[in-house]
């Protein structure tokens, strides 16, 4: 194998007093602020700042192109252009970054959904509240975008058992029993972190929301259940996901 010097770059998380640099026969490398994984943004302090002002550029280049729709198409054929191109954008790999961003950058993406959601419903004297866009455009608001797509991660991950060894490295560390009426708790045991927040704060909500018997349910019907369940706007500043009537201590 033969490293690519032109692609070859690195970072380091964390803070440290030396500079570390890393050397390849003459070419010598400095760590960037950040490095782009899989399409999405690590920078060094996992603040995921980065990463968020990414998508809303990313997702603000699609508004000309959605407002030139929005005159042509019918209501429900335009929802499904902004799920497949604008939401798509918006949402990608979020159960990694999007519910460790402060709450400015969570606002921002927050502001830049209700403009398109403006748009879809031709709101463009800001006659209406962003509850009344959600639910007149029925999508959900940025931060139930969140909890939905962190309640179907944990689901496939508990249930479905894609990646066994990541699997079993959870469930080593955690302890989990059953409550009445079949909901799952769990209890980390580990002190792991996830940029600014620890393992187990990630998961503090979806206990309160999902409120159904989900350990058995098949993949469909759990989505269609789920998205019954979780309303499409929610009032608070801040969502941290939780799944089952789990609770993480």
């Amino acid at each position: 194998m033969v490293c690519n010097l032109t692609k070859t770059e690195y970072t380091v998380f964390g803070s440290s007093d030396q500079e570390l640099k890393i050397k390849l026969g003459n070419d010598v490398f400095k760590p960037l602020d950040a490095v782009k994984i899989l399409g999405v943004m690590f920078d060094s302090q996992l603040n995921w700042r980065i990463q968020g002002s990414k998508v809303i550029k990313k997702c603000s280049s699609l508004s000309y192109s959605l407002r030139l729709l929005n005159n042509i198409l019918p209501r429900n054929i335009h929802r499904q252009v902004i799920f497949s191109h604008f939401i798509s954008h918006l949402m990608y790999a979020s159960p990694i970054w999007a519910n460790c961003l402060m709450v400015r950058d969570t606002n921002r993406l927050s502001a830049c959904l209700n403009k398109t959601l403006r748009l879809h419903c031709f709101n463009f004297l800001k006659t209406k509240s962003n509850s009344e866009l959600c639910k007149e455009s029925n999508i959900r608001s940025f931060r139930y975008l969140i909890l939905l797509y962190d309640a179907n991660m944990l689901f496939k991950l508990v249930t479905q058992c894609d990646n066994l060894s990541l699997t079993s490295s959870l469930t080593s560390k955690s302890v989990f029993f059953l409550r009445s009426p079949g909901r799952m708790s769990f209890t980390d045991l580990s002190r792991k972190r996830v940029g600014r927040n620890s393992f187990m704060n990630r998961a503090k909500a979806i206990g309160e929301t999902i409120l159904f018997k989900w350990i058995n349910m098949s993949p469909s019907l759990f989505g269609i259940t789920l998205k019954r369940t979780i309303p499409i706007f929610i009032n608070l500043i801040r969502i941290v996901p939780v799944f089952g009537q789990a609770t993480w201590r």
